[in-house]
């Protein structure tokens, strides 16, 4: 466990090599990355960790401060630079901590990531909160993760089944405590524009499955058009979870990616 300030994150280091953090999305704990972590960590050194709030991590959901906590977990371990890979909530992360700390990034990786600042959709999160919210306070928190781990085409196609064990699997430290008791941001940092992002200098990946949600493939879209060398990977027969459905094909398009990768400034 390590202390960020108001909230100690669970966290785990595998291998050694060029620093390589794998970022969780919501409601998941960091054995979503099971697959990734026995692949990677042969010639990596792997971090993931749970974020504030979710997993076994303590404190209050803050999307405001997730990547100051990242910033202080690397700061803690002696990682001065770093490849990251992150997961829709995860994938914000990424982009925000490489645009604030540019000096810390070697390369991100942002998979099935939600729309920027001022990207022109953006999803009503107070009603979808709210719905969820209601499903935890009706039918208890069990019943909320398994409507959570088993949307037919988020998650996996619907020919997957066998996913949704991984999927409770991930979920299964999730309480819905930024649900049922909500707090008010901190607005410790903000969430990158698409002109920031445009400004990156690193090698950059984009990745999501051919059965995602609509809007993250449409950020891809768009940020592979203005993010200059921007790589776009799409994994067939995956979802928002692309690297449970296919964890070889998204390992496989991982590696190609960061063996690109320049070594570390």
């Amino acid at each position: 466990m390590m202390d960020v300030g108001g909230a100690s994150l669970r966290y785990d280091v595998r291998g050694s090599g060029p620093p390589l953090v794998f970022i969780n999305g919501w409601a998941l704990n960091y054995t979503v990355w099971d697959d990734q972590v026995a692949e990677f960590a042969r010639d990596h050194r792997v971090i993931r960790y749970d974020l504030r709030g979710f997993g076994k991590s303590t404190g209050h959901a803050d999307a405001t401060r997730d990547a100051d906590d990242l910033r202080i977990l690397l700061d803690s371990l002696g990682v001065p630079t770093v490849r990251v890979v992150g997961l829709s909530r995860g994938a914000m992360i990424a982009a925000t901590f490489a645009v604030r700390w540019p000096q810390r990034v070697d390369a991100v990786v942002l998979y099935g990531m939600g729309p920027p600042l001022d990207f022109p959709i953006q999803p009503d999160r107070g009603e979808r909160q709210g719905r969820l919210a209601q499903v935890a306070r009706d039918h208890g928190v069990d019943s909320l993760k398994v409507f959570i781990g088993t949307l037919p085409l988020a998650w996996m196609p619907p020919d997957r089944p066998d996913i949704v064990a991984k999927m409770q699997r991930t979920l299964a430290d999730y309480d819905a405590r930024d649900l049922i008791d909500p707090r008010p941001p901190s607005n410790r940092v903000a969430r990158p524009t698409i002109a920031e992002l445009s400004r990156l200098s690193v090698p950059v990946l984009l990745i999501h499955g051919d059965h995602e949600t609509p809007l993250p493939p449409q950020v891809a879209d768009t940020l592979a058009r203005r993010i200059p060398g921007a790589k776009r990977v799409v994994i067939t027969s995956g979802g928002h979870g692309a690297h449970l459905a296919q964890p070889d094909a998204f390992n496989r398009e991982l590696r190609v990616f960061l063996e690109k990768v320049p070594p570390a400034r």
